[in-house]
């Protein structure tokens, strides 16, 4: 194999250039990594990262994990964790699959050991496993998968509550009368499995002859589990401790057994899409995986002391939303075409089934078509209707009903919802007409490819003496955007540095009003009046023109198609609404899957957006719509709506970790509600319409973004065409 001196000969630079691009550090211009790294190509170098982790400190960057298996859905969960965070951070993960077999771990736990790798994760099933390792494996972190166990240095204990499990399973199943139970545990000696046992004997005893427990390694499940059965055995209730031996129990009882399958409750790993009618006890092992990830992390590289616990509470089961019963089973919803909107639809079989409710939506192409709609008597047809959050003043007085009017659980209804939505979607003028539908913000999108390439990192500096990172502000937006144009950087890997929608009365203004708030511009002054022709204003809209030029400059009339023009890969960069976001990943043509960063908007001033629904002061039947709205919040259906690409408000949506590794951009989401801005209203005018605001600010602003007139007569005429259509109202008239 080459050697280092190879390539530095071969390239026609020094030791040290080659060793420091190789090693990602240094000073070393755009060229010379070429040259190094053509050289390399050509010589056929590979990195040896083993040789790289001990020059670094004597042991190898990855991380031992010895599971019984990854065939059951928990130990799987975590290893796709471990393995994704991890590597990120540049360890390897190394998996031993030991069967649960004393002599198989130990021999696999040897091997790791020899491998000198920097930290173990374990679910032992050793009787002596703290003492084992720690004997063997004197200076490195150890953590093991279970709730507690003697005390050691540097040993970590992660886990959750199996007593916990154990018992509030069986008060679930004592409550309904149960008369023979079967538990399928590992074996007690298992400190989880043990402490799940005491657990569930604390509300059945432990000789209680309507109980069969039966336990066992997981080499043995498949065997073992027709032990239950006999023709004759019938059970009320089978409870697993896992997915592995609920299948086995399945399969035993389908050969072995004359009576049907009786109803199982597992514990299993939660997930964003679940059988609405199986019973499962969830715990959220993924997060557990994930906390680890981070401790590790700050032992391995920060120093940190391990923790000697990390202990999660139970998610528990997740039950369906109670449908009250109902004589009216029919609803009609007014709503917009959007990703929520077909969300919904796919979601419509399962709301009649579950709760006998029909509903019938009326989806508009646009939002301008329901605000039509909203202004003449043919809202008066539905129950229900989803409007535009910043069109809540000036529609929500007129067509919902307040809230505190309809005698059902709001505040319980909300409290399901993250708080950083705060009031922003149930609030008009101090009454509360709403519930969030699908709370939306701006973020900021990003090729992370490039943005970590250490060529296109080079190559920035060298332009602009300045580090290539996530853009602060809007002017470093579009400096940023003009290095990654190709007609402006001819070197550039991307063909544009932006996409930009300006084609709808919706996209335009959007576009614009994060950039006025960064300059410390609005549309009202403190009196209500409308002040659109501002130096704020004028900056502003020249930067939108600016990004524009770095963009294809096609007229785009929705957030869908610009976000495509991302999507594909052909820009760098976009700022969108998180509610459409999901056709980044979710569109066929998607190349940048796995390439993708995310970020607060440049100023960190952000619109709110999304939509509200309210029940219409028309609706025959509010109660029917209130279980309708509790069915959407519940824990069962509020992650799979924001699984299918909608965006729930609730918190269980927002704390799934399926969904967060679907669309991992939701925490920064969340982090940037409390800064965001809905565009405001005004009392100063008799007829004011955020809307018609909207369309008189969308119209110029296009004008000025496709050069029909300059920025300074955009902003000059919007102001006159506010002028003129908007009246002051008398009553306000002396502020």
């Amino acid at each position: 194999m080459p050697t280092i001196k190879d390539i530095a000969r071969e390239a026609g630079v020094s030791h040290g250039t080659v060793s420091n691009v190789i090693n990602g550090r240094g000073n070393v211009s755009v060229e010379k990594i070429r040259l190094v790294w053509q050289a390399a190509e050509k010589l056929g170098y590979k990195v040896n990262g083993k040789a790289q982790s001990l020059r670094q400190g004597g042991r190898d960057r990855a991380i031992a994990v010895l599971l019984p298996g990854i065939e059951d859905q928990q130990y799987a969960a975590m290893y796709e964790v471990f393995q994704s965070e991890f590597v990120q951070r540049g360890y390897t993960v190394q998996l031993y699959s030991t069967r649960s077999m004393e002599t198989t771990e130990t021999a696999m736990l040897a091997d790791a050991l020899t491998a000198r790798v920097s930290a173990v994760i374990s679910s032992s099933c050793l009787p002596d496993a703290v003492a084992h390792y720690r004997k063997e494996a004197a200076d490195i972190p150890i953590v093991f998968l279970q709730r507690s166990g003697p005390a050691y240095e540097d040993v970590m204990y992660a886990g959750f509550d199996p007593a916990g499990a154990g018992r509030e399973i069986a008060r679930y199943i004592h409550g309904r009368g149960a008369k023979r139970i079967g538990i399928f545990t590992e074996p007690p000696a298992s400190p989880d499995a043990g402490l799940f046992l005491q657990g569930f004997q604390s509300v059945y005893a432990k000789n209680d002859p309507t109980v069969t427990a039966l336990d066992c390694p997981n080499h043995q499940v498949e065997l073992r589990a027709f032990e239950f059965f006999d023709p004759d055995t019938a059970y009320d209730y089978l409870v697993c401790t896992d997915r592995q031996r609920e299948a086995a129990l399945r399969s035993a009882c389908a050969y072995a057994s004359h009576h049907p399958l009786p109803p199982m409750i597992t514990v299993a790993s939660r997930t964003a899409l679940t059988d609405p009618s199986a019973l499962v006890y969830e715990l959220d092992h993924k997060r557990l995986a994930h906390k680890i990830v981070k401790l590790l992390l700050n032992r391995l590289e920060g120093k940190a002391p391990l923790p000697p616990a990390l202990s999660l509470s139970n998610n528990g089961f997740r039950l369906p939303a109670a449908a009250p019963a109902l004589t009216e089973q029919c609803l009609r919803m007014l709503t917009v075409a959007s990703p929520s909107t077909t969300a919904l639809s796919h979601l419509l079989p399962y709301l009649e089934k579950s709760t006998g409710i029909h509903l019938e939506m009326t989806v508009l192409p646009s939002l301008r078509d329901v605000y039509d709609v909203v202004q003449t008597p043919a809202h008066s047809r539905y129950d229900m209707i989803r409007i535009d959050v910043a069109w809540m003043d000036e529609l929500a007085e007129r067509i919902f009903c307040p809230l505190d009017q309809l005698p059902f659980d709001w505040d319980g209804l909300l409290a399901q919802t993250i708080p950083e939505l705060g009031e922003n979607y149930t609030l008009s003028r101090g009454v509360r007409y709403c519930v969030p539908y699908d709370p939306s913000t701006q973020l900021m999108f990003y090729r992370r490819d490039l943005f970590t390439d250490p060529t296109y990192k080079r190559m920035y500096y060298e332009m602009v003496r300045k580090e290539l990172d996530v853009p602060k502000t809007f002017a470093e937006y579009n400096q940023i955007a003009s290095f990654f144009t190709r007609s402006h950087n001819p070197s550039s890997p991307v063909q544009f540095g932006s996409t930009v929608a300006v084609g709808n009365v919706s996209v335009s203004p959007s576009e614009f009003m994060p950039r006025l708030y960064e300059e410390g511009g609005s549309l009202l002054d403190r009196q209500g009046r409308i002040t659109i022709d501002t130096p704020e204003a004028l900056r502003a809209l020249r930067n939108y023109q600016e990004t524009y030029t770095y963009s294809d400059r096609t007229v785009y009339d929705f957030w869908k198609n610009a976000l495509e023009g991302f999507a594909d890969g052909s820009a760098a960069m976009t700022v969108v609404f998180i509610n459409y976001a999901s056709h980044i990943l979710n569109l066929k043509m998607s190349s940048i899957a796995g390439k993708l960063g995310y970020a607060p908007v440049p100023g960190g001033r952000p619109l709110l957006g999304g939509g509200v629904v309210g029940i219409t002061r028309d609706c025959a039947y509010p109660k029917t719509a209130y279980a309708f709205l509790s069915w959407l919040y519940s824990d069962l259906v509020a992650p799979v709506f924001t699984m299918l690409g909608g965006l729930s408000p609730c918190r269980s949506a927002y704390s799934n970790r399926d969904i967060n590794e679907i669309y991992p951009w939701l925490s920064t989401a969340r982090k940037s509600f409390p800064s965001a801005e809905r565009r405001g209203n005004s009392v100063y005018y008799s007829n004011f319409s955020e809307l018609q605001l909207e369309n008189i600010l969308a119209s110029q602003i296009q004008k000025a973004v496709l050069r029909v007139c300059p920025a300074e007569e955009a902003l000059r005429q919007a102001q006159e065409n506010c002028a003129a259509y908007f009246r002051c109202d008398p009553l306000n008239s002396s502020l």
